[in-house]
Parts: structure tokens; C-alpha cells; sequence
């Protein structure tokens, strides 16, 4: 059996290592409709390998506090995003 390295994995799993960070900008701006998946899917972090838990672990405290602002209860808050939040991409 071959073991593969990060590297090669990544190329097998579609070319993640591709993946430009510079070239996707520093926020988006949510509008209504957005998802989690959607902004990450826009921006090409799904085909990157990466899911949408990248995005809310990077903007976590900002949308577990906008959620609990706006009466949201229980723990998850990765499902409230709302327009005008402006997220980070990276």
C-alpha cells in the first residue's frame, strides 16, 4: 500500500494545494439567502477542501453574539448568519 502526503491528497482531491488565499478578498458582506456553504462555495474554499465550518470557526464569536442578540436559543448558532454581517474569508 502507498501512503500519500498532504500534498499528493490534495491533488488527488482536486487540486486544494491550488488554492490561492490572495485572490479571494479579505470579507463578504452577507446578503440575504447567504449560507455558510454558499459564501464558502462562492469564493471556492468548498472545491479547496474546505467546509463551512472554516468559515464559522473564523467568525465564530461574531455569529454565536449576533445570534444570542437576536433571541436565538440553544448552541447551534452556525446556523444564524444574517444580512449586512460582514464576514472574514481568511
Amino acid at each position: 500500500m502507498t501512503e500519500l502526503n498532504v500534498n499528493d491528497l490534495n491533488t488527488v482531491a482536486g487540486g486544494a494545494s491550488d488554492f490561492d488565499f490572495t485572490k479571494i478578498p479579505a470579507t463578504h458582506t452577507v446578503v440575504s439567502g447567504d449560507t455558510l456553504y454558499g459564501i464558502c462555495q462562492k469564493y471556492g474554499l468548498i472545491k479547496a477542501g474546505y467546509s463551512w465550518m472554516y468559515l464559522y470557526n473564523l467568525n465564530k464569536q461574531k455569529i454565536d453574539d449576533d445570534a444570542k442578540r437576536n433571541g436565538v436559543k440553544g448552541t447551534n448558532y452556525y446556523d444564524y448568519i444574517y444580512p449586512g454581517q460582514v464576514l472574514k474569508l481568511k
